[in-house]
């Protein structure tokens, strides 16, 4: 009996991947729901574009102009805070504390760019919410694009915290790695109305 119980060994101790994550299953729960939000915004876009131009209406207004360049510019701001937010990840799992100080610092600094850049293409085109179906849909889709964008500075201000409190590692990065999925969220979020909003009009100044 005793040689029938050595030959079993010891019994397997659960490791970290035998471990439930839920805070991974969270994060793309959230993106799901984030992808389906900003699939029937501009899905409802297309249909009210589509609806306008279907009965002869004007759907961006000839007093609109839209300032391409800054536009370009500022959502290009957001698309390279994708790159720098990918970089803490990286920097977690080599050890480059430092820098992964540098990469969350520079997600947000571009992320703030991006912002600063927004609100002043709303100044530009000086639409008012609520006048005309195009000013109405552009805020319905930016302004909840900046909310996500927000949440998403929120997640990299903590993580910036707990990175200083001497918290990840290699091995315990999980908040690192959603904090920077639910990034790369936001940048794709935005692009998809950059190409759907401001490009596809193709209205410059």
């Amino acid at each position: 009996m005793a040689a029938t119980m050595r030959s079993q060994g010891p019994r397997p101790v659960p490791g970290a991947s035998d471990q439930p994550r839920p805070l991974v299953v969270a994060t793309f729960l959230v993106i799901g729901a984030g992808v389906m939000l900003f699939a029937g915004l501009l899905g409802s876009y297309g249909a009210a574009r589509s609806a306008a131009m279907a009965r002869d209406e004007l759907w961006l207004p000839d007093s609109v102009l839209l300032p391409n360049v800054p536009l370009a510019v500022t959502y290009l701001t957001l698309v390279m805070s994708s790159v720098t937010a990918q970089w803490s990840v990286a920097a977690i799992v080599t050890g480059a504390r430092n820098q992964m100080y540098l990469a969350v610092g520079l997600t947000l600094v571009l992320a703030a760019a991006f912002i600063n850049g927004l609100t002043f293409v709303w100044q530009r085109i000086g639409l008012v919410a609520g006048d005309g179906e195009f000013s109405t849909w552009v805020y319905a889709l930016t302004v909840t694009h900046l909310v996500v964008v927000v949440a998403a500075m929120v997640l990299f201000v903590v993580l910036g915290f707990r990175a200083l409190g001497g918290q990840f590692s290699r091995d315990d990065r999980q908040f690192v790695d959603c904090a920077a999925a639910f990034w790369h969220f936001t940048v794709v979020a935005g692009a998809a109305i950059w190409i759907a909003v401001w490009f596809m009009e193709g209205k410059p100044t």
